[in-house]
């Protein structure tokens, strides 16, 4: 009877130990599948947030090409003081917007180019929708 007993115990606890086990293995592929979420999203966020910056830069090189073909278009007499001024502005905002310049605005601050283009949308202050 002692023997039984034993081996009816020793059963039990090789059966506990299994579920211990099983409970650990789960833990873990738990804890690796949440890991891999995470290192996951983060590269989403690195990913949008370098497409965002690149939207940035192509929007500063189309504003400089812009204000390049301006400057031609005066041709041999020069820029006007007018146009000279424009020039001058429309160079500090393409600096603005592109963030390998990444130059504060006066106005508008620090651009934040990691943010999509509709979190970074030029909003009027004070009007009434």
């Amino acid at each position: 009877m002692l023997i039984e007993l034993y081996e009816e115990s020793e059963v039990v606890r090789l059966e506990r130990e299994a579920r211990e086990e099983e409970a650990r293995k789960k833990a873990e592929d738990e804890r690796r599948k949440e890991e891999r979420r995470k290192r996951y999203n983060k590269e989403v966020e690195r990913t949008i947030a370098l497409e965002n910056a690149a939207l940035d830069y192509d929007t500063a090189c189309r504003i400089r090409a812009y204000v390049k073909a301006v400057a031609a278009s005066c041709g041999h007499d020069g820029l006007d003081e007018e146009t000279a001024a424009w020039v001058d502005w429309a160079t500090k905002k393409a600096d603005w917007f592109d963030p390998t310049v990444a130059r504060d605005d006066e106005l508008f601050g620090e651009r934040e180019h990691d943010k999509s283009s509709s979190e970074k949308v030029l909003k009027k202050i004070g009007q009434c929708w």
